[in-house]
């Protein structure tokens, strides 16, 4: 599988520091965004500590090397998905262990990652930080919202809380480093030619609505990298309330050498 790839992350227009950090890493068919939480810098830490993680844990995988599984993950997962579920793990129990250190208690990071693996694409997410799967028919969050909104929505808890406030719409049920584990949920997506994964942080989502990023993304006269700045830009215009994170990948048209070689090699 083929793909092209753009990413940025923006401090937005009202917080001081970014607590955003993406990952672009084509090599190891490996693309995060990470949000932290946090205050006093904390989450900024949070969050480059989960991405460090893991894109470590990924170039051991890549070279052979990958590290013993964490827990007895589901044996009905193929070995990638068990290693993208891993790798998280990995990153949680960072910022867990790192929280007994006075100046960094209490922060957190939500996770939304994907990896390639052959004609699949394994998609997880902890926290808040969406995935979406793009083609020219719709988009489609693939990722699970971990907040209080959603749960309220899912589970009918809390009926006093409003499910659509600005509280229970930033208030994490589930973010990494909070406990020493924690359940990521994952989905495999089998995407066409032309099809585009979209990973962001909630700072685009709260000030863009999902018809303008299908918009954006269907405009075929635009480069992968003009449609992340372009994302960017409009959140900002919306109100650019956060940091805003935009990670795109694309998975490319086959050439006709490349149709040729698929159906030999059939």
């Amino acid at each position: 599988m083929k793909t092209k790839s753009a990413g940025k992350t923006d401090v937005g227009l009202r917080r001081k520091n970014n607590e955003d950090r993406i990952l672009v890493a084509p090599e190891l068919d490996l693309f995060i965004v990470a949000d932290g939480v946090g205050g006093h810098r904390a989450g900024e830490v949070a969050s480059q500590m989960a991405i460090t993680t893991m894109e470590d844990y990924w170039r051991r995988v890549k070279a052979g090397d990958p590290p013993a599984f964490f827990r007895d993950f589901d044996k009905s997962l193929p070995e990638m998905a068990r290693h993208l579920l891993n790798s998280i793990h990995f990153a949680n129990l960072a910022i867990f262990e790192a929280q007994k250190q006075p100046q960094y208690a209490g922060m957190g990071s939500t996770i939304a990652a994907v990896v390639l693996d052959k004609a699949t694409i394994w998609a997880a997410n902890v926290g808040d930080s969406r995935i979406y799967h793009y083609n020219p028919e719709r988009l489609l969050q693939i990722s699970q919202d971990h907040s209080l909104a959603e749960e309220t929505k899912l589970k009918e808890l809390f009926p006093n809380i409003d499910a659509d406030s600005k509280f229970a719409k930033n208030a994490l049920t589930r973010a990494l480093g909070l406990a020493e584990t924690v359940e990521a949920f994952i989905v495999p997506v089998k995407p066409a030619p032309g099809d585009v994964l979209l990973l962001c942080s909630d700072g685009l989502t709260n000030y863009i609505e999902e018809s303008a990023i299908q918009l954006i993304l269907s405009d075929n006269t635009t480069t992968l990298e003009e449609k992340v700045s372009i994302l960017v830009d409009e959140a900002n215009r919306g109100g650019g309330g956060d940091n805003i994170s935009v990670v795109l990948v694309e998975i490319e048209k086959l050439g006709k050498w490349d149709k040729i070689k698929k159906k030999l090699g059939s």
